[in-house]
């Protein structure tokens, strides 16, 4: 969520931001401890799943985003189910249910650690979910750190548990796929997360999800504002979850430190042919393994040492492609990408990744897109790219690349 989020806790501790203070997990509220035994509920409307996979230093920031949750739970109706599975560093993993009438009551406690970020684990919470809150449709929401795509990075969460149950301190975007494979297809897949609005990752995620929605960039540390959009994750409303946290920055939290946020949403049965037409428009300008310019391309992180740099899809589109030929590209990217937002600072929130500042609106899509370079070459980025199923489906293979 969070890259990083040790600037999260300097805030917290040593600057006293109130307003993150402020938003603790009432008492009254409170998880109550589970005793009866779960049966079952009769099939919902919708089940959203909040996957928090928060054993790391994200911990204290899990306080701040379920009490919004809680604040918001008048939102539910009553033939949507709200589950939310939590795993930090103070207590054993749990899920809980949210409703209207009860608030928040803790129904199941795991009976020892394990690594949230491991596929079988994963797995086996979602069905548990999904036997005891059936429904017609669902949607999840990926709440942890991350940094899209890239293999060897910590892609989707960070599960600091100690000893043999962390199979797998990281999870890498085909294990994510391949799990969401054997459960029923979401509605919407949301990462309240850095780096997983990438083309990449939606490509991975193509069959699991009719929506995809996040950002392309860091995110602030405080993540989405739950209260502002319980109505749209109840609804299934892509657009209207991407609108809902867009409205809480800047001004929502401290403005000094979070200037913005970057979002969008990706509606994922149009994304196969912008993958054809993003590969005959803009390959033949890398044959044998020729690079353009990368002058004017939009970053999303230029640390190259420690993250991939990240370059807004559009904005490349738009800088190497003729005019006639971006202007008929554009026709898919729109349909496959129909709303983003920009923050009225321009700007987004980053710690590790600077400069953070939209340099052409006009020409930002709030989705990001590896392109491959040859100073990328010591760092292995341009092989973790051949692995990827974007790579193969747009054709770069073919280039030398």
């Amino acid at each position: 969520m969070k890259r990083f989020a040790l600037y999260i806790i300097i805030l917290y501790s040593i600057l006293s931001l109130t307003a993150c203070r402020d938003r603790l997990v009432p008492t009254e509220e409170g998880p109550t401890p589970s005793g009866e035994v779960l049966q079952p509920k009769a099939v919902a409307e919708r089940t959203v799943i909040i996957y928090m996979a928060a054993d790391n230093n994200l911990t204290d920031v899990v306080r701040g985003d379920t009490a919004e949750m809680i604040k918001g739970k008048g939102l539910i109706p009553e033939n949507v189910n709200f589950v939310i599975y939590m795993d930090d560093n103070t207590h054993k993993p749990a899920f809980y249910e949210l409703s209207a009438k009860n608030g928040m009551k803790k129904l199941k406690e795991s009976k020892e650690e394990h690594c949230s970020t491991d596929g079988e684990t994963m797995l086996k919470v979602l069905r548990e979910i999904q036997h005891y809150f059936p429904a017609r449709h669902y949607g999840i929401t990926f709440w942890s750190h991350a940094s899209g795509w890239v293999p060897r990075r910590n892609t989707f969460g960070v599960d600091e548990t100690p000893g043999p149950t962390a199979k797998e301190q990281e999870m890498e975007i085909p294990v994510l796929r391949d799990v969401l494979a054997q459960l029923p297809k979401f509605d919407y897949i949301f990462f309240d997360a850095c780096f997983m609005q990438s083309i990449e990752v939606a490509y991975e995620l193509r069959q699991r999800a009719d929506w995809m929605i996040g950002s392309p960039a860091e995110i602030p540390g405080p993540g989405a504002p739950y209260d502002k959009i319980m109505e749209a994750l109840c609804s299934g409303d892509a657009k209207g979850i991407v609108e809902g946290y867009d409205s809480g920055y800047p001004g929502r939290y401290d403005e000094f430190y979070y200037r913005g946020t970057l979002l969008s949403c990706i509606y994922l049965p149009e994304i196969e042919p912008l993958a054809q037409a993003t590969g005959r428009l803009l390959l033949p300008l890398y044959q044998d393994r020729a690079q353009p310019s990368a002058d004017g391309f939009q970053t999303y992180c230029t640390r190259v040492s420690m993250f991939t740099r990240c370059y807004d899809m559009r904005t490349t589109m738009c800088r190497l492609l003729s005019e006639e030929d971006y202007a008929a590209w554009m026709e898919l990217f729109d349909k496959a990408v129909p709303l983003r937002t920009l923050s009225s600072t321009r700007a987004w929130n980053a710690v590790y990744c600077q400069p953070a500042y939209v340099n052409d609106p006009a020409c930002y899509g709030g989705v990001s897109m590896f392109v491959p370079l040859k100073e990328y070459e010591p760092y292995g980025w341009n092989k973790d790219f051949q692995k990827t199923s974007w790579y193969a489906a747009t054709g770069w293979q073919q280039t030398g690349w």
